[in-house]
């Protein structure tokens, strides 16, 4: 058997025979998640793929390994992004500051975000988010409609006079947060399932919510930005989904990538499915009034 080359972050540790490997893997040297390689293989993967290894020697069994990296020093445990470290009170500035990491640096900040611990942390910071700039959003349709309700209505507008739109609006605001909890756990579903389709999930459903709840909730304050910002808020929200959960998976992008794909065409076919039944059923509903 050829030297095993590992892979941790997409970040060198070295190259080590199968006895290294499994000893390492029994001391905590090395991780099942971190990646693999050796000649004939045809791609990386996690170390808990291979099966073939020996036995960890009897030396390994006392040695277990400190917090000290493998450059023999000791690095400080970093928990991103900030709004999972639980600074504070629902603190304005640890939403900013979850916001710029998730923008600027989706990388490093996926990958030292812990897969486990719960869906309340990153639902919170979800409904926070998409509540508050879903609300701007909303109000600049608001807007939009008192000034051109037509725009916004169509033919419907008519019946609808300037209280009636205020509290149209007004009650869209109130109910969004329930929209959002459905939303999220409809998302997380529907990506989980297509990363288990393609081999990608290596973590929990779980892992998949809170990575789909920090990137949506994060990309969301699009929604701040009048005109363009409900157009950027969709492309960049499946952009940074796809970002995150190859981080939080430890997996290949491409695989992330086909899982949100046929995720598209799912969405896609449900849209078409819908408008298909609807123009069927369309004039047999007219007929019968």
């Amino acid at each position: 058997m050829g030297m095993i080359h590992i892979n941790r972050d997409r970040n060198s540790i070295g190259k080590f025979n199968d006895q290294d490997v499994a000893d390492g893997l029994k001391s905590g040297r090395f991780f099942s998640t971190d990646l693999g390689w050796r000649e004939p293989m045809a791609s990386w993967e996690p170390l808990s793929t291979f099966t073939d290894l020996p036995a960890p020697s009897e030396e390994s069994q006392n040695d277990i390994f400190s917090a000290d990296d493998l450059n023999g020093h000791q690095d400080p445990v970093v928990i991103e992004p900030a709004w999972e470290r639980g600074e504070g009170n629902f603190p304005a500035r640890t939403v900013v500051e979850t916001v710029r990491q998730v923008l600027s640096a989706p990388a490093s900040t996926f990958q030292n975000m812990p897969s486990e611990g719960g869906v309340i942390k990153p639902l919170l910071f979800y409904i926070l988010t998409g509540w508050a700039s879903g609300g701007v959003a909303l109000s600049y349709q608001l807007l939009a409609a008192l000034i051109n309700p037509e725009m916004v209505f169509g033919e419907a507008a008519k019946d609808l006079s300037m209280p009636m739109i205020v509290l149209v609006f007004t009650g869209i605001v109130f109910f969004l947060p329930f929209l959002l909890i459905f939303g999220i756990y409809l998302s997380a579903g529907f990506f989980h399932t297509a990363l288990l389709l393609t081999g990608a999930a290596q973590k929990p459903f779980v892992a998949t919510f809170r990575a789909i709840a920090f990137a949506q909730g994060a990309t969301s304050v699009l929604q701040f930005v009048p005109l363009c910002g409900g157009y950027l808020y969709p492309a960049l929200s499946m952009v940074y989904s796809v970002l995150a959960l190859r981080e939080v998976h430890r997996t290949e992008l491409w695989r992330v990538v086909l899982a949100a794909a046929l995720l598209f065409l799912l969405i896609s076919a449900l849209v078409m499915g819908a408008i298909f039944i609807g123009l069927e059923l369309g004039p047999l509903v007219g007929g019968k009034q």
